[in-house]
């Protein structure tokens, strides 16, 4: 009995002895943490400027770039395109820049054959020229019965 025991226990190690030569079990190396440091945060992206209706004039617009926050209960608490009226020359080149708060939202003036859409939390760019002088109804498609409106004038 002292026997099989005592094999029992050669043959034990001896399996032990293979399985550790198999896995690397040898000598052992200093683990390395494989964990890079992250690295520093993107600086936050500069939020598009809101402009007030009073500072939507068209002195302001041409300079090319106009941004368009399109608010909505996601965001600001209210579905509103901020600036609401804009106000610019004939002949004007404008590029939009359209930010939407948190929920899908189009920037529509059907008179003059513009229609964009924006994804809740993203940013779109169109560039238009004003050629036609009067006053447009713009409208967010989906929101304009619950006060999403505004108008672009063309002097």
């Amino acid at each position: 009995m002292i026997k099989r025991t005592m094999f029992q226990m050669l043959a034990l190690n001896a399996i032990v002895a293979i399985a550790l030569f198999a896995c690397g079990g040898g000598a052992t190396e200093p683990v390395q943490n494989s964990q890079r440091p992250s690295p520093p945060p993107p600086p936050p992206a500069a939020a598009p400027s809101q402009q007030s209706e009073a500072s939507s004039s068209n002195s302001e617009a041409t300079g090319n770039a106009f941004a368009v926050v399109m608010q909505d209960q996601g965001g600001s608490g209210a579905y509103i395109f901020d600036p609401k009226n804009m106000e610019f020359n004939n002949g004007d080149t404008i590029s939009f820049e359209l930010s939407s708060e948190t929920e899908f939202h189009s920037f529509t003036v059907e008179e003059l054959g513009i229609d964009f859409e924006v994804d809740g939390g993203t940013s779109e760019i169109f560039t238009f020229t004003f050629d036609k002088p009067g006053t447009y109804s713009l409208i967010c498609i989906p929101h304009e019965t619950l006060g999403m409106v505004g108008t672009i004038t063309v002097k």
